[in-house]
């Protein structure tokens, strides 16, 4: 059972340690996590966390776009 060959996109270990890393520099330069943006943020019509929400969005599309396009 070979998980990692059913996987459609394969990352090196290196790539995902830095995606952790950004988030976690993300976190704090946010002030708060995705999560608690986009659920309790929103919820309570925060404008920071909209602005916040929308950002990561359009950060992670734009970042998984070009990925795909370069790795691929």
């Amino acid at each position: 059972f070979n998980v990692a060959s059913e996987a459609p996109f394969v990352r090196p270990t290196w790539m995902m340690g830095l995606a952790g890393m950004l988030d976690g520099f993300g976190t704090q330069m946010g002030s708060g996590c995705t999560s608690g943006h986009g659920v309790c943020g929103i919820t309570r019509l925060s404008m920071r966390s909209l602005v916040a929400t929308g950002t990561f969005m359009v950060a992670g599309m734009a970042i998984a776009t070009l990925l795909v396009g370069v790795l691929s």
